[in-house]
């Protein structure tokens, strides 16, 4: 958004354009930036001089970051279906870790293991384990 205003000097006019600044101050180099205002100003130097007159004037911080409005996209808080999520993901939640347990032991009671695999290879039946003579001991 930008905002448009007139200042006369000594009988001339100046157009003047105004663009408002998001302001995000970070505290110390461990912290996130955190949005504390906006600021109205010319230019993104203005913005951060005005900003730093505004929210530090009695805190410290390392560090300000200066985003113009214009810049900012957010989600639309109408279209709650945006947040809607496409796949089930209630292994991530805290209730579904039961269920994962639940779940990983049906997996490993039907997981197929190595002498199952060979059989299969082998063509040799279930039942008999292994012997090719016949079952007959030598």
């Amino acid at each position: 958004m930008r905002e448009k205003g007139v200042e006369k000097l000594e009988g001339c006019e100046i157009r003047t354009e105004y663009e408002v600044f998001e302001v995000f101050v970070q505290k110390t180099q461990a912290d996130p930036h955190i949005h504390v205002g906006s600021v109205v100003a010319p230019s993104p130097d203005m913005a951060l001089v005005t900003a730093r007159e505004n929210f530090l004037r009695r805190e410290q911080a390392v560090n300000i970051w200066i985003v113009p409005r214009d810049e900012v996209h957010a989600t639309p808080y109408d279209d709650p279906d945006w947040f809607a999520r496409e796949f089930d993901r209630k292994y991530r939640e805290v209730g579904g870790y039961s269920e994962n347990g639940r779940l990983w032991k049906r997996y490993r009671e039907r997981a197929m293991h190595l002498e199952d695999i060979v059989r299969d290879l082998n063509g040799t039946p279930a039942g008999n384990s292994g012997k090719r003579d016949g079952g007959k001991g030598s």
